[in-house]
């Protein structure tokens, strides 16, 4: 069987990209074929020559896809920009470029470890849909915004398996862009906005043990529920099943932090410090995050106050955000006001 994996990132977080795809093809030997697509900002010489290395080493291919092209052919469809730059990420426009012979394409944001076997997900049947994804754990307030009702799906974008032919033939591409350019172009989460907003009710659910994200591992399942609310989420069936068997750990930011900065209180530093000792980025360095002040308050409370408490003050401290960065989004776009987990 063969599975072709999309990963989108630049030379900042090498490392990170490095550990996720070690774990990746570390775990999935099973594979006859792997083919890896690399798309984002210009790398080192060195970088790219780690990354060949790694990857001939487990006797897969990668291939560096064509980044100035694709936002070339964007440009020339007069898409929406600020200060000269994309409010998108280019994995939605694959189709214009992509080859014919993919099938299906897994995205993995960079952050992503990978800690089992993926042919149960690449063998899984799609039943048509364009895209699969795993709900967010975090959306609760934000989706009304939207205009979902409260046991509508919303999903998150740290994974997503595309069935190519079907995005294809659903024109999900041309429809993105038709909404960019006539009805909304920025929202406060870019890319998950769009896919939740122009193909809802067409994205196929995942279960969470491909996308187990932070909270669900930080907080107990009892105080999850009681404050976040399970409409339009997962069963207490499907989180502990996930919890006992994970595929892929999703290292959300987590007061401000990543597995990668020093001093983090992230629940898959010891994870990630296991692949990157073994990775060719093993010399890597970890460097403190740069984090405004709710962070860095976010930070103290989570070590000192009970967490029946800091989950309510974690949610509050959430919605506000997000309710912000929606305001100002719908004002002026600007990309500095997006809370979007971006790298």
């Amino acid at each position: 069987m063969k599975i072709d994996v999309l990963y989108e990132f630049g030379e900042k977080h090498i490392a990170a990209a490095g550990v996720s795809i070690l774990s990746l093809l570390e775990n999935n030997r099973d594979f006859e074929e792997i083919r890896i697509y690399i798309l984002g900002d210009v790398l080192s010489r060195e970088s790219e020559d780690r990354l060949r290395t790694l990857v001939a080493k487990y006797r897969r291919q990668l291939t560096f896809l064509d980044r100035e092209r694709l936002l070339h052919i964007l440009k020339k469809l007069k898409l929406p920009a600020y200060r000269g730059q994309f409010s998108f990420d280019l994995r939605m426009y694959l189709s214009l470029i992509l080859d014919a012979d993919v099938k299906r394409l897994l995205y993995l944001q960079v952050n992503t470890i990978i800690v089992s076997g993926l042919m149960g997900l690449i063998d899984m049947d799609l039943e048509g849909h364009p895209a699969a994804m795993v709900l967010d754990a975090l959306v609760r307030k934000h989706k009304r915004q939207l205009g979902f009702a409260r046991d509508d799906y919303y999903y998150n974008a740290g994974v997503i398996l595309f069935d190519m032919q079907a995005w294809r033939r659903e024109r999900c591409t041309e429809r993105i862009i038709n909404h960019i350019k006539n009805v909304r172009a920025r929202y406060p989460l870019p890319e998950q906005d769009l896919l939740n907003v122009v193909l809802k009710g067409e994205i196929l659910k995942l279960y969470p043990e491909y996308s187990m994200q932070p909270v669900l591992r930080i907080f107990s399942e009892k105080n999850y529920r009681k404050v976040f609310s399970l409409r339009g989420f997962y069963t207490e069936e499907e989180l502990s099943r996930a919890e006992e068997a994970p595929v892929i750990f999703l290292s959300s930011r987590f007061a401000g932090e990543y597995p990668w900065h020093k001093g983090n209180v992230h629940p898959d530093n010891d994870l990630f410090n296991r692949y990157l000792t073994e990775s060719p980025w093993s010399g890597y360095v970890k460097k403190k995050a740069r984090r405004g002040l709710v962070f860095r308050i976010e930070k103290l409370l989570y070590r000192r106050v009970p967490e029946q408490l800091f989950i309510r003050l974690f949610r509050a401290a959430y919605e506000r955000s997000i309710r912000r960065a929606n305001s100002d989004s719908l004002k002026n776009g600007s990309r500095k006001d997006y809370i979007w987990d971006r790298l």
